[in-house]
């Protein structure tokens, strides 16, 4: 009797995190639409239907509280990146489900996952950060893929999995980042196609024909992402301090 009622509390607990969570992810999208910039313990109580003091039995201060909501988007991310590439599909086709999903919620979510990781990202010590595991288990699924698709002979096999990981989301987020900065909703999917064009030039063993005046050069493009990769991260520093 004492277990089951053991395990009825520990049920309750994890109901009202989760209620919490779902709230806190829910404010900063509705925040972020109404412009807003500094979401409040308050606001996400209210959103929860729970008083302010509640929040603070279950998470002790607001970064614990972000951090928590963030691990809870990784979890979700990674679980349904992992079913998009179970299926049986060619390697274009994997690579565009994954950048397909990982634009799309990253758009959704940018506001709570830049307040959450920016104290981390600047840090020496960030390879040691929560940030850093929960974000190492969601790109595994990528390296799997990539690594699958040079057995295949699909993709070049002189490319490090490091360097294409980079280009793929360094670009997928620019891309993202600057939809938010133009305050523009872009039509996902083809902005996700124009991007595979550029990006499977560069990393396929067996690119698309391009013959002629005007042959995209693999290589270049490569560089031009890196080059994108290196100003996100100088504005990720810049708005982070």
């Amino acid at each position: 009797m004492q277990a089951v009622e053991s395990k009825t509390r520990r049920q309750k607990v994890e109901e009202k995190e989760r209620t919490i969570l779902a709230a806190t992810r829910q404010v900063f999208r509705d925040g972020d639409k109404e412009g807003g910039k500094d979401v409040k313990i308050a606001a996400i109580a209210r959103e929860a239907n729970l008083a302010e003091g509640t929040v603070y039995l279950y998470f002790k201060n607001k970064q614990a509280l972000l951090m928590a909501a963030v691990s809870d988007f990784y979890d979700e991310l990674t679980r349904d990146a992992q079913a998009a590439v179970a299926v049986q599909c060619d390697t274009g086709t994997k690579l565009a489900k994954l950048a397909q999903l990982h634009f799309e919620r990253v758009l959704d979510e940018w506001p709570l996952i830049t307040e959450a990781m920016s104290p981390y990202l600047p840090s020496p010590q960030y390879r040691e950060t929560e940030a850093f595991a929960l974000n190492r288990r969601y790109v595994e699924v990528f390296d799997l893929v990539v690594r699958d698709g040079i057995k295949r002979g699909d993709i070049r096999n002189d490319l490090s999995i490091p360097a294409i990981r980079n280009a793929f989301y360094g670009g997928l987020e620019h891309c993202a980042r600057s939809a938010r900065l133009r305050l523009m909703r872009l039509d996902a999917i083809a902005e996700v196609d124009d991007f595979l064009t550029i990006f499977t030039v560069g990393i396929m063993d067996r690119p698309p024909a391009c013959a002629g005046e005007g042959a995209l050069d693999g290589a270049a493009l490569v560089q031009q992402l890196e080059r994108v990769i290196e100003g996100v991260k100088q504005q990720m520093d810049r708005d982070a301090t």
